[in-house]
């Protein structure tokens, strides 16, 4: 995808998210009609957007623009975030002044992954990648988490409708957003990107960077939300709390890792740059 359209599009993201986390943080009234535990979980995650992700989401564009693979990567993996963050506030939090906000930041950053994603060259960031043991470990790490995470909220839904009384965690809304997003993106999704890793399909490496940095982002994003929600008083399930703080630290570790394993073709290459009217070339000098 041209430069331009992603320094134009992650700029104005970050500035309505910029707009959205002051407001959810410091504008008292904006999650008056949430509950209790619904408006510390939004404001849980608006620090953590705010301190971390848009801070991430800008400076990956200095790395884009001296054409790192691993910046373009790190880059793609943060508008996911934004993608599943704002499509589960635009679908969940109650109406507030900051809607169109919230889909606003949803479109644009669904747009924009998609277009990166379907002129991304994923040959070469499988063959910039050093063959190590990380690859086969981060593969069983996403096909666990994505299995865990069916568990987890299968059980609960489940146990639901069985017994007919509403899950805990539905309080007064009307339906269960996260529950919804999670078993039909995050959990297909972790599934096929671990089973194409431990193939060795290219896809799997392209997917397995976006998906690490996703969990990573929301991870920290979750333990906020739970400090938030114990500052505030809300009953939390411990096991629910003791998984997503494990996935948060592992997923770190291994997105460490992983990334490490990342030449990026500027650090590790010589090139010639040929200059063609108002457009900058690359030759790679083997």
């Amino acid at each position: 995808m041209d430069k331009k359209i992603i320094y134009t599009n992650s700029i104005i993201i970050a500035f309505l998210a910029l707009i959205a986390t002051l407001a959810g943080l410091f504008w008292k009234e904006l999650y008056q009609h949430d509950t209790i535990s619904g408006a510390a979980q939004m404001m849980g995650q608006d620090l953590v957007t705010l301190g971390i992700c848009i801070p991430i989401l800008l400076g990956t564009l200095y790395l884009i623009r001296k054409d790192s693979l691993r910046g373009k990567l790190i880059w793609m993996g943060t508008i996911f975030y934004f993608l599943y963050s704002y499509a589960s506030m635009a679908f969940l939090t109650s109406y507030n002044q900051l809607f169109l906000v919230y889909v606003a930041i949803f479109s644009l950053s669904l747009y924009t992954l998609l277009g990166e994603l379907l002129s991304l060259d994923i040959r070469s960031i499988k063959k910039s990648f050093t063959p190590g043991v990380i690859q086969k470990i981060t593969a069983i790490f996403l096909v666990i988490i994505g299995l865990m995470l069916a568990g987890m909220w299968l059980k609960m839904i489940v146990s639901s409708l069985l017994t007919g009384v509403a899950p805990s965690t539905l309080e007064t809304y009307t339906t269960l957003v996260i529950q919804a997003l999670d078993l039909g993106v995050v959990v297909p999704a972790a599934l096929i990107t671990g089973l194409l890793l431990f193939k060795g399909k290219e896809w799997g490496y392209a997917l397995a960077s976006i998906l690490l940095m996703k969990v990573s982002l929301l991870g920290s994003a979750i333990l906020s939300m739970i400090y938030f929600m114990v500052q505030n008083g809300v009953n939390i399930e411990v096991g629910q709390a003791m998984f997503f703080i494990i996935v948060t630290v592992l997923g770190i570790i291994i997105t460490v890792a992983f990334y490490s394993r990342i030449k990026d073709p500027m650090n590790g290459n010589k090139y010639i740059k040929l200059n063609k009217g108002d457009k900058r070339t690359m030759i790679r000098v083997e």
